[in-house]
């Protein structure tokens, strides 16, 4: 009698999946018609057209080990959007997005609220921490610029609650989906370069997509309007920026050493000596199962 119980636990659960599965890829699919009714992947290569965006990009488009492409319209990574004009809600509205994954830290978000979420009746998922946690604050006039050589491996293991979280939805189909931080290239560059390992794109271009941040940040759009020197009497992270608002004026500094070494290489590089691989880490140490990474793979590569 147990057997027989168990069994049908078994039929029961299988066909939930099943379930989910296919609803997922019907919103996936309802999304993607969408997108070719209004032509809007014809309309750019990897950085969207964002007028108050910055760093707004598609992951999708890069080859994979296995001879599969990631698929185009579906994941986006970028600075926090708190720029983004009318008319660039209004654009971004023809991709059917459903879901936003921000990184930041509460102290970010309410000092630069996504108000593109809320008006798009986006789901939008955030895990609470203080930005002590992750950079802890300096006193002075004076504050030593951040070794992010250093940082880069604690960065990925401070994430495990976000990673969790991303990484399930990307298995539930809650695509197209738009993860960010502040400035979109160092929690962001992590969890992506993770998300882009895991589908398979070779070592390099995972590098190499890193690396763009440099070239699409748009730092003065990331700070807006925003009274930093009267909000920074409340907000860490405001006192943060003012400290550092010097360092970056027009431009984004390159991720890279002064020997030229890509800061995401060191949090690869420790995540390989310690978990054997970026699936191992997110198995082992996240909590991600095998069948949901075999599920981002089904849903995300062509």
């Amino acid at each position: 009698m147990k057997k027989v119980f168990t069994a049908k636990v078994l039929v029961l659960t299988l066909a939930a999946v099943g379930f989910y599965a296919s609803v997922a890829q019907a919103d996936i699919a309802s999304a993607t018609a969408l997108q070719a009714q209004n032509g809007v992947l014809a309309g750019y290569r990897r950085l969207l057209p964002l007028d108050g965006g910055s760093n707004f990009r598609d992951l999708g488009g890069y080859p994979t080990l296995s001879g599969k492409t990631v698929r185009r319209g579906l994941l986006f990574r970028s600075a926090a959007p708190s720029s983004l004009t009318a008319q660039d809600e209004h654009y971004l509205a023809q991709f059917g997005f459903e879901s936003v994954m921000d990184l930041r830290s509460s102290e970010e978000i309410a000092l630069f609220p996504n108000r593109w979420a809320e008006h798009a009746g986006l789901h939008y998922y955030k895990h609470d921490y203080a930005i002590s946690s992750l950079i802890p604050a300096q006193s002075g006039e004076n504050p030593q610029p951040i070794n992010l050589a250093e940082s880069y491996p604690g960065i990925a293991l401070s994430l495990q609650p976000q990673l969790r979280q991303y990484f399930t939805l990307l298995a539930e189909g809650k695509a197209p989906i738009m993860l960010n931080c502040s400035a979109g290239q160092d929690r962001t560059g992590i969890t992506s370069a993770l998300l882009l390992s895991v589908l398979g794109v070779p070592p390099q271009l995972v590098v190499e997509d890193y690396l763009l941040s440099s070239d699409f940040r748009r730092p003065s759009v990331e700070r807006g309007n925003v009274d930093l020197a009267a909000a920074a009497k409340t907000n860490a992270f405001a006192a943060m920026m003012t400290s550092y608002s010097q360092t970056e004026v027009t431009h984004a500094a390159p991720l890279v050493t002064a020997d030229g070494t890509p800061y995401l290489e060191f949090a690869l590089r420790q995540i390989e000596q310690e978990y054997g691989s970026v699936e191992g880490f997110l198995t082992k140490k996240v909590g991600i199962t095998p069948e949901q990474l075999a599920r981002i793979r089904a849903l995300y590569l062509q």
